[in-house]
């Protein structure tokens, strides 16, 4: 299948939908159509709406969260993820909680007292009402579930739409700190931990969104049908909604029980996903060492703890769902046995009216509001992994470059004590010249630590020169080069880099694609400039050796290279960019 570019997609029919389309879900209609005539792939699908990117979402979202950052910084306290979220979707997310209030209390409720009287009217053969009144409840029953049906699926749509979007804001936000995250911070988390915070924790926010309107429409709603059930059956309605309240203080400990059990899962998958990508990477070693059983063992060790984690979690799951499955009969068997034993007669109205309201309270109390207490109790496990991972060290400003100021300021001396001149002259700035500056540098990786990694080191290099710096294993050759990108934090002294540089690493890195696209990244194409980077590199034999030359496929699905291959790729990489400054990190340590 060949791929779209966005550009090329038809324009999302929602853009132009009116409210009663929007409310109908009437603009889908088209590519059902289309559907039914032939197979639809991704020439058939649409824009994304600009409220559905990932880029417009996560700018927001990050917005939000740097200003909270700040915010609990003047107060010495620690920033809450969540006050960010809610400062970006809250508005809508308490629309839609409106909503739902309104077909809850106003519509829901309701339809039971419209069945009864309509009940009533066929029950009673004495019963003075005329048809017009029953043509009243029944269009009452009628017309509260058609109201239900057109609002509760837009309803429904758009408490995933927000969902959606906070997972996609989450997951950029994530991205970015990855790509901000300093050389102690990334020491200290794996890929496998990256992977399962936007797999498994953000994901669970779609679901999550869902109920957390149920837990404050819930209470109220009970309350408001106690009320309606006490004035048909009297103090026994008190019997059935006391047994089912009874179940909710046992609902909340083992919501929070699974706030547990779901923080043990995720860092035993953390475990089982980190040891996974090393075994992978390993598994050449592994092969040829016939350690394939030995490995396979911890893979199934640490699989088993895992699967432990779930099961008590499922278990726990499964008791929550199941009060669903007899509550509701166990409640209104109570109210209706007790209706009778206090000297009561049981009508077919009381009951149909009865065994409805239980009938809604079983949809809210008993089985989204146990939902919502697990969705919620896992996902604040989720948004305080999130939050602690968001809180890891950047790039700090003290580890920024700075760069010399080239305005200067002149004002002249008297002229042989006759001509004055007063006024400020201020000079263009120069074209820096291309250099190093170190001062008096300190800087270590661990904050914590006694010693320095790079102690008192000063270094001036001129421009147009070649600098080498050699040494042992260890001695801090790498953390110098760190240290001049701003990757390691400095405690004292300055750095300074005058005009761009260019980095090429110790360890060659690919990207999915062509080797030219891994050389010119992102660049323009300079014929002139990519050839004599190329024949520098060394990399016309191997242009000539690989099937497609340049333009050959590498990375997971492409191409597998040697790693003197991928050294020279990196390296032309760095030299193709134009920079005052190159700095090179042995790169040819696999040549």
């Amino acid at each position: 299948m060949q791929s779209i570019k966005a550009d090329e997609l038809p324009e999302n029919p929602r853009v132009r939908a009116n409210p009663l389309s929007a409310l109908l879900l009437c603009f889908t209609i088209p590519i059902f159509f289309k559907g039914r005539k032939k197979t639809l792939d991704e020439r058939d699908l649409y824009k994304a709406l600009d409220e559905h990117k990932s880029e417009t979402l996560g700018i927001k979202l990050n917005a939000a969260w740097e200003a909270e950052i700040e915010t609990k910084r003047l107060k010495n306290k620690e920033p809450n993820l969540l006050l960010a979220v809610i400062r970006v979707f809250g508005l809508q997310f308490l629309a839609l909680g409106f909503l739902l209030f309104s077909l809850e209390i106003g519509l829901r409720v309701t339809q039971p007292l419209f069945l009864g009287g309509l009940v009533n009217y066929y029950a009673n053969p004495t019963n003075k009402d005329d048809k017009y009144t029953a043509y009243i409840y029944a269009m009452g029953v009628i017309l509260c579930n058609v109201i239900n049906v057109l609002f509760r699926h837009p309803y429904m749509l758009g408490i995933q739409h927000i969902g959606m979007k906070v997972r996609l804001a989450m997951c950029n936000l994530i991205y970015r700190k990855a790509l901000r995250l300093n050389r102690t911070a990334l020491g200290g988390t794996t890929t496998g931990q990256v992977v399962n915070l936007i797999s498994n924790d953000v994901g669970r926010l779609d679901t999550s969104i869902m109920h957390i309107h149920v837990l404050w429409v819930g209470p109220i709603e009970i309350i408001i049908v106690a009320v309606l059930m006490y004035r048909e059956i009297g103090i026994a309605s008190l019997f059935g909604v006391t047994a089912m309240l009874l179940f909710i203080p046992l609902q909340a400990v083992m919501g929070k029980m699974t706030s547990k059990l779901r923080l043990r899962t995720a860092l035993r998958t953390d475990e089982r996903v980190r040891m996974m990508n090393e075994i992978v990477s390993g598994i050449q070693v592994i092969k040829m060492y016939a350690w394939e059983k030995p490995f396979g063992k911890m893979i199934q060790f640490v699989r088993r703890k895992e699967m432990s984690a779930i099961r008590y979690n499922n278990y726990i799951r499964g008791i929550l769902q199941s009060f669903s499955m007899y509550m509701t009969r166990v409640s209104v068997f109570v109210s209706l046995v007790g209706y009778v034993l206090l000297g009561n007669f049981l009508t077919a109205e009381k009951a149909f009216v009865i065994t409805a309201f239980y009938s809604i309270l079983r949809n809210t109390m008993v089985v989204a509001f146990p939902n919502g207490i697990q969705q919620i109790s896992e996902t604040l496990v989720s948004m305080k992994r999130i939050t602690d991972y968001l809180l890891y060290e950047e790039i700090g400003d003290n580890s920024k470059i700075s760069a010399n100021s080239c305005n200067k300021t002149k004002k002249t001396d008297d002229l042989n004590g006759n001509l004055k001149l007063t006024k400020q002259i201020t000079l263009e700035p120069a074209r820096q010249e291309a250099g190093i500056e170190i001062c008096d540098l300190k800087a270590k990786w661990d904050p914590t630590a006694i010693e320095y990694t790079l102690n008192n080191v000063n270094l001036h290099v001129k421009p147009c020169t070649l600098v080498a710096v050699i040494g042992p294993v260890g001695s801090g050759k790498s953390s110098l080069i760190q240290a001049i990108l701003g990757e390691l934090p400095t405690e004292s002294g300055s750095i300074t880099v005058h005009g761009t540089y260019s980095y090429a690493s110790q360890e060659p890195w690919l990207f999915t694609g062509t080797i030219r696209q891994n050389i010119l990244f992102g660049l323009p194409m300079d014929k002139h400039r990519y050839r004599a980077v190329v024949k520098k590199c060394a990399l016309e034999c191997d242009f000539e050796l690989l099937p497609h030359g340049d333009k050959t496929l590498v990375g997971e699905r492409g191409a597998s290279l040697s790693g003197g291959q991928k050294a020279r790729v990196s390296l032309a990489r760095a030299v193709y960019r134009k920079a005052d400054v190159y700095l090179l990190d042995d790169p040819l340590s696999a040549v």
